[in-house]
C-alpha cells in the first residue's frame, strides 16, 4: 500500500441512491458522511430533499444522478429536471447520455442532447461504462464532450466489471491530462481506493464509503 496521503474525505464520494433504504438507514447514512467529514455525495433527485434535511447545516457538493442507471431520459425533460436538481441544492449534474445515437453516427443529435445538459450551468459529469460500448463510440463520447467542454468522466456505473488499476492507463490515455476521472462499481475495500488513486484517477464513488474509512480509521 502506498505512503503517499490523500484527501480521502474530498476524493472519496459518499453515493445515496438504493431505493430500498429505511429512513433510519438513509439517516445513518448522512450521520456518517457528517462523522467522516465527506465533502461529496452522489444521489438520485428524489433523495435531494431527504438529504437537505438531515445534514442540516453540514456542507458537501451534492452530485444529482440523472438519466441513470438506464438513460432513458427524452431530452424533452432535461430542462425540468436540472431545474428541480439546482433548486434542491445540487451542485454538479452526473449523466447517462443516450449512446444508440452515437451507434447510429448521429453524432449531432447526441451533442445536442449534452448541450441541453449544460445550459444548467452546473458542471456535468458524463457517465461511462467501458464495458458495455465500443471502442469507436468511446472514442466519440470523450471527443464530443471535451468539444462541448465537459471536462468530468465517471468510468462506471455498477453494473459491469470493477475498474482496476490496470484499466486506468487506456482511460488517461483516451480521455486526456485534461480531464477529471472518477470511478465507480464494486469498490469496498481501502487498497482498492489507493491503487486507483496511485494509478493517476482523480476520484471514486462508493455506496461502501462507511467501511472504507473504518478501515482508514484503523490505519
Amino acid at each position: 500500500m502506498s505512503n503517499i496521503e490523500y484527501e480521502f474525505n474530498e476524493k472519496i464520494h459518499a453515493i445515496i441512491i438504493n431505493p430500498y433504504l429505511t429512513w433510519d438507514n438513509f439517516c445513518s447514512n448522512c450521520d456518517l458522511v457528517k462523522k467522516y467529514n465527506i465533502k461529496n455525495i452522489s444521489t438520485s433527485l428524489n433523495y435531494l430533499s431527504d438529504l437537505k434535511q438531515c445534514l442540516g447545516n453540514y456542507n458537501a457538493n451534492i452530485n444529482v444522478l440523472i438519466s441513470y442507471p438506464l438513460a432513458d431520459l427524452p431530452v424533452s425533460f432535461i430542462e425540468e429536471l436540472v431545474c428541480y436538481a439546482k433548486d434542491k441544492g445540487a451542485k454538479r449534474i452526473e449523466y447517462i447520455p443516450n449512446f444508440i445515437n452515437l451507434s447510429r453516427r448521429d453524432l449531432e443529435t447526441f451533442a445536442a442532447e449534452i448541450e441541453q445538459v449544460k445550459l444548467s450551468g452546473l458542471p456535468v459529469t458524463i457517465i461511462i461504462n467501458k464495458s458495455k460500448i465500443k471502442e469507436e463510440i468511446l472514442y466519440n463520447v470523450i471527443e464530443i464532450s471535451k468539444e462541448l467542454g465537459i471536462k468530468n468522466f465517471q468510468f462506471g456505473d455498477g453494473f459491469g466489471p470493477t475498474i482496476t488499476s490496470n484499466d486506468v492507463a487506456e482511460i488517461l490515455k483516451i480521455t486526456g491530462n485534461q480531464s477529471q476521472i472518477k470511478i465507480v462499481g464494486g469498490i469496498k475495500k481501502l487498497i482498492q481506493v489507493i491503487d486507483l488513486f496511485n494509478a493517476g484517477i482523480n476520484c471514486v464513488g462508493t455506496s461502501n464509503f462507511c467501511e472504507i474509512f473504518q478501515e482508514l480509521k484503523v490505519i
